[in-house]
């Protein structure tokens, strides 16, 4: 496959408290547990921050002015050098990033570099939400996915079900995790990689199978986005084989569609 793209995506809500930033964090270990390169921009302007979970991997950002817009578009499409990107955006940021976005062309000149745009908009019961969702369906020359963030596994079919892989995205589903699970993620000590290469201690054995269930679904998906997009093909592995461990059950992944 000859034609291949660079992702980048932008996390993003015009409300806030949606999840976006673990949304970003999960896209970004992807990459790294997989040992590919990614690079990962904060534009957030409250805590706990992406740059507070990933400071190795993230650079804080800034476009409250023409000055740090000019900088940080140009930063985006300067040299493709075939490294992922993720954008946390703010709710604060929402409406003028996407104002330039569309005043510069900057999605247009970013696929004539062979970069794709994915646009991961947070869905909401906020009244903004989809009014929000519609204009930028209208106005981006971007692909455009919906992410259910904390989904109730029961209102999910078939939820025991692995993925399916021959369909095409028309969506991210990020399932509603329990308590203990969701405090546990939610530590700014916490990292994903970490956590597919050993154990956390003390953790029973039926959550740490229903967290690596659950982390796997995520990358899963975030898979199939990128065959969506043209960034890998379908004999790359979901994870680097290396970089899992055993554990208690195993529930191997579906073959992924030829493309």
């Amino acid at each position: 496959m000859n034609d291949k793209t660079t992702p980048l995506y932008v996390v993003c809500s015009p409300c806030r408290g949606v999840g976006k930033t673990l949304v970003s964090r999960l896209l970004t270990e992807f990459y790294v547990l997989d040992r590919r390169p990614v690079t990962a921009y904060d534009l957030a302007d409250e805590g706990p921050r992406l740059a507070d979970y990933l400071p190795q991997f993230t650079t804080i950002s800034d476009i409250g002015d023409i000055f740090g817009q000019m900088a940080f578009f140009e930063r985006l499409i300067a040299d493709n050098d075939r490294t992922a990107t993720v954008i946390d955006l703010s709710h604060r940021t929402f409406k003028s990033f996407f104002t330039v976005v569309e005043e510069i062309g900057f999605f247009e000149e970013a696929r004539r570099r062979a970069i794709e745009p994915l646009i991961l908009f947070i869905i909401d019961p906020d009244p903004k939400s989809p009014e929000a969702y519609a204009s930028l369906h209208r106005l981006m020359e971007a692909s455009l996915l919906p992410v259910w963030n904390r989904t109730d596994p029961s209102a999910i079919s078939d939820y025991d079900a692995p993925p399916d892989a021959s369909a095409t995205p028309t969506s991210l589903e990020i399932r509603l995790l329990g308590f203990s699970l969701r405090a546990l993620i939610d530590r700014q000590a916490f990292s994903f990689c970490e956590f597919a290469r050993a154990k956390p201690a003390d953790l029973p054995d039926s959550l740490d199978d229903e967290l690596r269930d659950w982390v796997e679904n995520v990358f899963f998906q975030f898979r199939k986005l990128e065959l969506m997009l043209r960034c890998v093909d379908a004999s790359t592995p979901v994870l680097a084989p290396a970089l899992r461990r055993p554990r208690t059950t195993r529930r191997p992944f579906p073959p992924l569609p030829a493309v």
